[in-house]
């Protein structure tokens, strides 16, 4: 006779979407308002590479896109060295739905990532100052600063996917 024992799987690793508190929010501390200063931020030195970004990013809406398209937004920046792994992993964990088998879920529903980015970090900042144990953490100041850099890439993206110009200079989309 078999007496093993079946034991339920206790530990979900379910996790709902964040949730945005202010999901109209284009603007913010990070947000970019001239050409020069995106290009910047995103370490381009050369039209050409300019121009290929722009391409790229004429399928993308920041303040509408979902988890797999920031998956291939952050894949393309990171891929030219334009963010760091830190970084890249906001852009892969999107809005954050995870099912009880830690698989993401609802990745083709649109959200403000500009607002997102924004809001976690602003989150996360209180939670480290309400518990400063944790800023003193390993890996924490790290963490941090990839959350600072993918809000500083989001917002010079959301710059220049408005803009139909080639070059450094931008028109803005009626």
């Amino acid at each position: 006779m078999d007496m093993r024992v079946i034991l339920p799987n206790t530990l979900s690793k379910q996790e709902n979407a964040f949730v945005i508190k202010n999901p109209e929010k284009t603007t913010n501390s990070f947000t970019i308002t001239n050409a020069t200063t995106a290009a910047d931020e995103l370490k381009i030195r050369h039209q050409g590479e300019l121009a290929e970004l722009k391409e790229f990013l004429k399928k993308y809406d920041m303040t509408s896109i979902s988890t797999d398209e920031l998956k291939k937004v952050g894949r393309r920046l990171y891929e030219s060295d334009i963010i760091d792994a830190s970084a890249f992993s906001m852009f892969t964990l999107g809005d954050g739905a995870f099912d009880a088998d830690g698989h993401q879920t609802d990745t083709h529903v649109k959200f403000n990532a500009i607002a997102l980015f924004d809001e976690k970090l602003d989150d996360y900042l209180a939670f480290v100052k309400s518990n400063p144990g944790v800023g003193r953490s390993q890996g924490i100041p790290e963490y941090i600063q990839g959350m600072v850099d993918a809000n500083r890439a989001i917002n010079a993206l959301a710059y220049f996917a408005n803009s139909s110009r080639p070059d450094l200079s931008v028109e803005e989309r009626a």
